[in-house]
């Protein structure tokens, strides 16, 4: 038996009543003002209870560094030739200091690749020493049994296939981490033109290897990787999305399928699932600059991680600057058109991927 440190668990009052939080088992729930006050969910002094706009963000994503030892062909966020750069141990530090502060409940650690970084094992550490749950996503590229004993630090650990050469070093990755940490890896799958042919054996593996979360990303376009050819799936392929999401949902009972925001709307326009299925299970469209927040390696935030333009450094977010920034708050009302007003979707749609969409069409 792998031992486990002592679980987070936290609560914070919001607009609609109030969050708990567990890291294990692991769940987020929503819950209304009668029962956040018959539990006596504590306010975080000094917070702005604000209709649609969350007091802070649930969870930050932070790249603490620009290194990487794959260079997958279409990243959106490093070109191989950029400057190599870490996150200090002090400005990281300073960061988690202040989303302990706003009472942010889980902090997702990415790059370039987290793993390169020499103090991503303290960085974490120190997460959770001030309440703050540390998870990675992480390609496996540079796991070995002695860092994945480490990796029981964290509350999850994503592992990424972004093409077909991931397939040969990911699932050992894995099945190591497993068997070092007693922890079940996740699985983040990227959709392109790639990987969807692969699908069945991509799960095959997965489930192998002890996955029993899977979480599917849209194929997304930046500056960056605006210039690569072939690897964006067609329309015709996303219209099919939700008949191949069904058939491998069936050959595989054991894992639980999850989507990123920008894939809500084609599953909704599909009829993929009902309302209160996506409700029940929190599916839902960008929820970017209000429950989640991107920090850079210079400490700078973002609405999102694919999100280019910076919005002031995460260091100087108080509550009254996070709910009335005129910056986030056009972020965040931002719409797909005048026809989301019409979608019975759009409380949870949100009006669509901001990237895909460039705002109001």
């Amino acid at each position: 038996m792998k031992r486990k440190s002592q679980p987070i668990i936290k609560a914070r009052r919001e607009y609609f009543g109030g969050v708990i939080f567990r890291e294990r088992p692991a769940f987020v729930a929503y819950v209304n003002r009668e029962y956040a006050d018959a539990y006596n969910i504590p306010e975080t002094k000094g917070a702005i209870m604000r209709d649609g706009v969350f007091s802070a963000p649930l969870d930050a994503h932070f790249a603490i560094t620009t290194k990487c030892n794959l260079h997958c062909r279409g990243c959106y966020s490093t070109y191989k030739e950029d400057d190599q750069k870490d996150v200090s141990m002090d400005a990281a530090k300073a960061v988690i200091d202040k989303l302990a502060a706003l009472g942010v409940l889980s902090l997702s650690f990415g790059g370039g690749e987290p793993t390169l970084h020499p103090g991503i094992i303290e960085i974490a550490a120190y997460a959770r020493r001030r309440n703050v749950l540390p998870n990675m996503t992480t390609n496996g590229l540079a796991m070995t049994e002695q860092f994945a004993g480490k990796c029981a630090v964290f509350g999850n650990v994503h592992f990424s296939v972004h093409g077909l050469q991931d397939m040969n070093h990911v699932y050992s990755a894995m099945r190591m981490y497993r068997k070092a940490t007693g922890n079940r890896p996740g699985l983040n799958v990227l959709l392109t033109t790639e990987t969807l042919p692969h699908l069945d054996g991509i799960l095959h593996e997965a489930r192998k290897s002890g996955v029993r979360k899977v979480l599917f990303l849209r194929y997304k376009t930046t500056s960056i990787n605006m210039d690569v050819e072939g690897l964006s799936i067609s329309d015709g392929e996303l219209e099919e999305l939700p008949l191949i999401l069904r058939r491998l949902g069936a050959k595989n009972r054991g894992l639980m399928f999850l989507f990123d925001c920008s894939l809500f709307e084609v599953l909704a326009e599909q009829d993929f699932s009902d309302l209160s299925t996506y409700r029940k299970y929190d599916s839902r469209g960008c929820w970017g600059g209000n429950a989640y927040i991107a920090i850079d390696v210079n400490g700078m935030l973002k609405p999102c991680s694919f999100w280019e333009e910076h919005f002031g450094s995460v260091l100087d977010i108080c509550f009254d600057n996070w709910v009335d920034s005129p910056k986030l708050n056009e972020f965040r009302g931002m719409r797909r058109g005048d026809s989301c007003s019409r979608c019975e979707y759009e409380e949870l749609c949100m009006g669509g991927c901001r990237l895909l969409h460039g705002g109001c069409m």
